[in-house]
């Protein structure tokens, strides 16, 4: 009995090393923000200290890319207006770094 509660606690600390992230992932993740979220008036604006060109996607839920543009300064307004309101994913990359976020549009 003793040896199989050693081997179950054994066996849990595996699973939960396994599912730590690496410190050197969260190096290549970049920094940004998107305001306002939830969206009401049609506009969302991506700000990022990154220095360098940037490529923003915005995803629908089905992974399919719904606006894509390209922005050399450290913020970008993207006008929504032609997006149906529901739940979207924004990714911004720079430099070989990227980070996704959820958007909301209402």
């Amino acid at each position: 009995m003793k040896q199989l509660f050693l081997l179950l606690c054994f066996m849990g600390l595996l699973s939960v090393s396994a599912q730590e992230v690496p410190s050197d992932s969260l190096k290549t993740r970049i920094d940004f923000k998107v305001h306002p979220n939830p969206v009401t008036d049609g506009v969302v604006y991506i700000e990022s200290p990154q220095p360098g060109p940037k490529t923003i996607h915005i995803y629908d839920l089905f992974g399919k890319t719904v606006v894509q543009r390209q922005a050399a300064t450290a913020s970008l307004s993207i006008r929504l207006g032609a997006l149906a309101p529901g739940v979207y994913m924004v990714q911004v990359s720079a430099g070989g770094r990227m980070a996704t976020k959820k958007l909301i549009v209402r």
